[in-house]
Order: structure tokens, then C-alpha cells, then sequence
């Protein structure tokens, strides 16, 4: 199957999409649209005309990166489509960072060992990392 690799950020409708496709909470249009305005890179996966999978980078653009919403439609995983997004979010990473960015993710339960082959470390218990969720 040919998939092609856009830098855009992905439409509303495309990201809701994607985002019900794995079962994630759904967000309002309104937060979607300003979170995506925000994004520091994107790229969307494309197959047959339909986006089956995106990838974003936010942060500060200096100090903090974060890789955000690495997400491929179910009927489409384990073709190796997240390995293309994570090649296309790291190589803008590795001209778009300075010495001692940090840049950081948050995995869902199952694909850690998707991230370690990119190089992502989990934090040490002497360094737990934290996250909260307004309601």
C-alpha cells in the first residue's frame, strides 16, 4: 500500500477522526482547533486519499518539546506508518533543537517499546514524572 507523508497539521474532522478510532476522549471542536493552531510541526499519514494517521511536536520551540498525538486508525497499524511518522518528527527535530532541549512523550500503555526504538527513556523513580487532567 502506497502511503504518502504531508507536513501539515491535520483538519478538525481529520483529527477527531483519528482520535475516536483509538478510543481516546473526545475534546471539544473549540480546544482541538486552538491546540492545533499551536502545534510546532505536524505530518499526517495518507493512504488512498483518507488520513490514517498524525503526528505533532509542540512546546516552547527552544527548551521543551513534547511529541504529541502519534496516532494510526487501527486497520492500519503494524505497517510500519508510526515508524514513518516518528522518522518525519524526529529528523525536524534534529534540525529544529538546541543543545539540551528537552524533548519528551507521553505513551500509551502497550507501545513503550515503540518509543525506545527512537531513543525515549522512562524516567527513573528518582524522577517520576507527573500529569494532571482537568475534569
Amino acid at each position: 500500500m502506497n502511503i504518502g507523508i504531508e507536513h501539515r497539521n491535520p483538519t478538525l474532522r481529520e483529527y477527531q477522526i483519528l482520535r475516536g478510532s483509538t478510543g481516546w476522549e473526545e475534546l471539544d471542536d473549540s480546544t482541538v482547533e486552538k491546540g492545533l493552531e499551536n502545534s510546532l510541526f505536524s505530518v499526517c499519514a495518507i493512504a488512498g486519499g483518507q488520513t490514517v494517521g498524525i503526528g505533532r511536536i509542540v512546546g516552547d520551540g527552544a527548551i521543551y518539546f513534547y511529541i504529541q498525538d502519534v496516532i494510526v486508525m487501527p486497520a492500519f497499524q503494524k505497517m510500519g506508518i508510526g515508524d514513518r511518522i516518528m522518522k518525519e518528527l524526529e529528523e525536524w527535530l534534529n534540525k529544529n533543537t538546541y543543545r539540551h532541549s528537552f524533548i519528551g512523550l507521553m505513551a500509551a500503555e502497550g507501545v513503550k517499546d515503540f518509543y525506545t526504538r527512537f531513543g525515549y527513556l522512562e524516567r527513573g523513580s528518582s524522577r517520576p514524572g507527573m500529569n494532571k487532567l482537568r475534569k
